[in-house]
C-alpha cells in the first residue's frame, strides 16, 4: 500500500469512498478492517468534521495498486501512443481516407481531418497517380519483403513511403491493391 500522508490527499480518498458508498458500490477491504459501525460513523459525519478527520496523522489511507493491471496498463499506453505516432506519419504522407480507415479505422478520418484542417491542409481527392510498369513491379517485391519482416501495414506503407520518396501514400496504395479484385 502506498500511504497518503498528506491530509489533503487522505480528504479526497475518503470522500471516493463516501461516494461509493452513497453509490452503492460494493467496499472490499483487504485487510478486512472496515466494519459496519466505522463505515456508518463515517457516513454521518459533517463535511467539516471528515476534514478534521483527515487531517489526524496516524489515520492511515493508501492506495493499494494491482501490479498486473498497472503493467497491462502500460503496454496499452505504449501501443496507443505507437499507434498515435503511426497516424500522425500517415497524415503527414498524404494518406488517403480508405488507407487511414483500413489502418486505423474510422475515427482516424475524422482525426486526420482535424489534423489537416489546423495545418491549413486539403485532403488528397481524385485517383492517384500510378508509377510505371516497373516502379509498380518493385513496390509490389518491396511490399511483400516488408510483410516477412513483421511490420504491422501502417509501418509497411510508412516505408514504402521512405523507398519512394516520389510517390503519395495513396499512390503506393493503390498499387499494392491493383491486383485485389
Amino acid at each position: 500500500m502506498i500511504a497518503l500522508d498528506e491530509p489533503h490527499l487522505r480528504l479526497q480518498a475518503l470522500s471516493l469512498l463516501l461516494t461509493r458508498l452513497e453509490r452503492g458500490e460494493p467496499v472490499t477491504p483487504d485487510d478486512g478492517g472496515l466494519n459496519e459501525r466505522a463505515l456508518q460513523r463515517l457516513r454521518s459525519l459533517p463535511l467539516g468534521e471528515l476534514a478534521r478527520l483527515a487531517a489526524i496523522k496516524h489515520l492511515r489511507v493508501g492506495i493499494l495498486v494491482d501490479w498486473d493491471s498497472l503493467d497491462h496498463a502500460l503496454r496499452t499506453l505504449d501501443r496507443l501512443s505507437r499507434e498515435s505516432t503511426l497516424l500522425e506519419r500517415c497524415v503527414a504522407h498524404h494518406a488517403p481516407r480508405v488507407l487511414l480507415a483500413e489502418l486505423f479505422g474510422p475515427q482516424a478520418i475524422a482525426l486526420a481531418g482535424r489534423q489537416r484542417r489546423q495545418r491549413g491542409e486539403q485532403a488528397p481527392r481524385g485517383r492517384p497517380r500510378l508509377p510505371d510498369a516497373a516502379t509498380r513491379d518493385g513496390i509490389h517485391a518491396r511490399w511483400h519483403a516488408l510483410q516477412a519482416g513483421g511490420l504491422n501495414p501502417a509501418e509497411r506503407y510508412l516505408a514504402l513511403a521512405e523507398a519512394y520518396p516520389e510517390l503519395s501514400l495513396a499512390s503506393l496504395h493503390a498499387v499494392v491493391h491493383e491486383f485485389d479484385d
